[in-house]
């Protein structure tokens, strides 16, 4: 085997595991952890809230570390973040240790994915890089899809959710040592840029290298923007909370966690093969309408979870949702690219995600209302409310930008596809 082909089964590796072992399958352990050791929900909300901080405060860190100690090194402490943050919650009795546990595993999941692995793809497959990315992601997606069957096979197996956290930090040191034995950078990082532009590209490349009528500032401050990161932050902030809830509600049927384990990797699964659809089928239907018809549908699917009282209306609930995620989570993208170009769509993307950081309230207000009123129904109908709110806002008011300004003070034209379309 090739060394770009190690390096490419190594990280995809590394981005399956860290999926399936943190954000989607965190609900299941978190549900049998919450019932031994009678923690809150809104401490247990916590604890999700401060992996997905810390992934994200985190974020700006491997770049550093890849241009210190290259990306061998980058994702190997990565690895080692992961495994002792697993073995902490293995061996955790107090809520405090497990905070501390989730916020390494969060730092564990930014060394090790994505950035380190775009980068080494990037720089390894200079002329396929645009595929193996492609591929890299869809294995990074499957993980959400595994992660929550296997921690139930772990869990219902053994009887110990301990022992699901010892496995995983063996796991986790041995995706570390992998790391360290087959990782190698084609190009070494000179500079944090170096990381950040490595998925571009040449077309983009090319687009970033003329002159662009958008200002990032300009664009930040348009309509448009502001919509599509307001639209981008509500389904991120459902998302993040139907991860951190979803078994819990499910289980609360009667019918015990593995019902709400199905659900929430038949989300994964049908979210993921919904962004694969959304990308084609953005090339013939105007990408605003897929992204109001996203949301509507997540909102059809959280009302539908609130009056769900059977594993089956639950699992209608979670395709519906995985579809409506899919759909409008990359058509927003889309849109941010089409609106304002290539040349400052990174920069566009990058922000918008940073809205999206204040969706680790959403476990936490979803907990406190468990414990308030025994019930996630009034989260989840709340939400429902705020993916209708989208819908009509998105539908009436989500227009193409208005042309920018040149620096001379006339107005540049608008070429994008999208602003010839309705």
């Amino acid at each position: 085997m090739s060394r770009s082909i190690l390096i490419m089964v190594v990280v995809s590796l590394g981005f399956f595991f860290v999926t399936a072992t943190t954000f989607t399958s965190l609900g299941y352990v978190l549900y049998s952890m919450v019932a031994e050791l009678g923690w809150s929900q809104a401490a247990a909300g916590m604890s999700f809230s401060i992996l997905g901080l810390a992934c994200g405060l985190s974020s700006p860190l491997p770049p550093m570390l890849m241009k210190w100690v290259g990306t061998r090194l980058t994702m190997f402490l990565g690895g080692l973040a992961l495994a002792v943050g697993f073995l902490l919650a293995a061996t955790v009795q107090g809520i405090g240790v497990f905070f501390v546990a989730t916020a390494l595993m969060g730092v564990g999941f930014s060394l090790v994915a994505p950035s380190p692995a775009v980068y080494l793809l990037a720089s390894w497959f200079p002329k396929t890089s645009s595929r193996m990315i492609g591929f890299y992601f869809m294995a990074g997606a499957f993980g959400g899809v595994v992660g929550p069957l296997v921690v139930g096979a772990i869990v219902s197996t053994t009887g110990s959710w301990r022992t699901h956290w010892m496995v995983m930090s063996v796991a986790a040191l041995a995706v570390g040592l992998m790391s360290l034995a087959a990782v190698k950078d084609a190009v070494p990082v000179i500079d944090v840029s170096d990381v950040k532009n490595a998925g571009l590209t040449e077309k983009t490349a090319d687009a970033q290298a003329k002159p662009v009528s958008w200002s990032v500032r300009q664009a930040l401050t348009s309509r448009s923007f502001v919509l599509l990161a307001l639209a981008m932050m509500i389904v991120q902030t459902v998302v993040t909370t139907m991860h951190s809830s979803l078994v819990a509600h499910v289980a609360s049927f009667g019918h015990g966690p593995a019902a709400g384990a199905f659900a929430m990797s038949l989300l994964a699964l049908t979210g993921t093969l919904a962004k694969g659809v959304t990308g084609a089928l953005s090339e013939k239907v105007n990408p605003k309408l897929l992204l109001v018809w996203g949301l509507a549908l997540q909102c059809a699917a959280m009302l539908l979870l609130c009056v769900a009282g059977t594993p089956a209306l639950a699992y209608v609930s979670a395709l519906l949702f995985g579809v409506g995620w899919g759909l409008s989570w990359l058509s927003a993208h889309v849109l941010l690219l089409r609106y304002f170009g290539g040349a400052i769509a990174g920069e566009m993307v990058a922000m918008a995600t940073m809205a999206t950081t204040l969706a680790v309230i959403g476990p936490l207000v979803a907990g406190w209302s468990a414990d308030t009123t025994k019930s996630f129904t009034p989260v989840f109908l709340a939400f429902a409310g705020l993916l209708a709110m989208a819908v009509v806002v998105t539908a009436l008011f989500l227009r193409p930008p208005a042309p920018a300004r040149r620096a001379d003070g006339r107005t540049a034209p608008n070429t994008s596809p999208s602003a010839r379309r309705p």
